[in-house]
């Protein structure tokens, strides 16, 4: 019967010490998320920037995320914030933020490639097959200039245009701009100003460029003196020649 009894105080004493136990626990969590939840606590002291930039600077990434993480907590810090501050500059793809304890952030940032230009003031990022609009007063990359009546367009005039500079490969012919007009129509600009109007249809648009370059210096014409080729035609081209003052003179 003692023994019994004895039995029944451990039990009662464990089950006591537990409870002191984990009143203790969840007392010093709450304590512990509070201390560390001052906004004092934990500053922001430090920033690693990983990426390779040519038109964005280490410097301009410190400088935005100091403004917006400055003396911050860094547990506490809403990391989609600065993410979207970053991102308001065009030139930047990409952002990924991690939180080093305890008061460091990790930045890798992906920059523009620009693999061509659009339109009359964007770039084409052949990567991340996007367009982008930064400031292109101080860009001037010998780039080919693509375009079309929308912007979800720029990977099908990228890719054509891709196809289409092959096909020139190892002929006098290099072009240097290609537009995508409203009823899906192909021009391509030539290096002396020469037009030529391909058709629709990335590939029967080949196949029409392929026959120019097949057929056209057997015309008997200089292309320096014409002013566009329409190659819409199952047969054949239609040529319009250039006034007199407007032929390029290469010499």
């Amino acid at each position: 019967m003692a023994k019994h009894k004895h039995s029944q105080g451990y039990i009662l004493a464990g089950i006591l010490f537990l409870l002191a136990l984990v009143c203790v626990l969840v007392k010093g969590d709450i304590f512990l998320n509070h201390t560390l939840s001052k906004d004092d606590a934990l500053p922001v002291r430090a920033v690693k920037i990983d990426g390779v930039f040519r038109q964005l600077s280490k410097k301009k990434i410190a400088d935005v995320t100091g403004r917006v993480c400055a003396g911050q907590n860094i547990a506490n810090l809403d990391l989609n914030v600065l993410k979207e501050e970053l991102q308001k500059d065009p030139w930047v793809a990409q952002v990924a933020i991690k939180k080093k304890m305890p008061d460091t952030l990790i930045l890798s940032i992906i920059e523009h490639v620009p693999a061509a230009y659009w339109n009359e003031d964007g770039l084409y990022d052949a990567k991340s097959k996007s367009v982008f609009y930064p400031d292109l007063s101080q860009f001037n990359q010998p780039l080919v200039k693509l375009g079309a009546f929308r912007d979800n367009l720029c990977s099908e005039v990228y890719d054509s245009a891709v196809m289409f500079i092959r096909a020139m490969n190892e002929t006098p012919y290099q072009m240097v701009a290609l537009y995508l007009d409203e009823v899906r129509c192909y021009n391509m600009t030539l290096d002396n100003g020469t037009k030529l109007i391909l058709g629709r249809e990335p590939m029967q648009a080949l196949e029409n460029l392929k026959r120019f370059i097949r057929s056209f210096r057997h015309s008997g014409l200089s292309i320096d003196e014409v002013e566009y080729v329409d190659l819409r035609y199952d047969v054949g081209f239609a040529v319009g020649k250039r006034q007199p003052s407007t032929v390029v003179d290469k010499k």
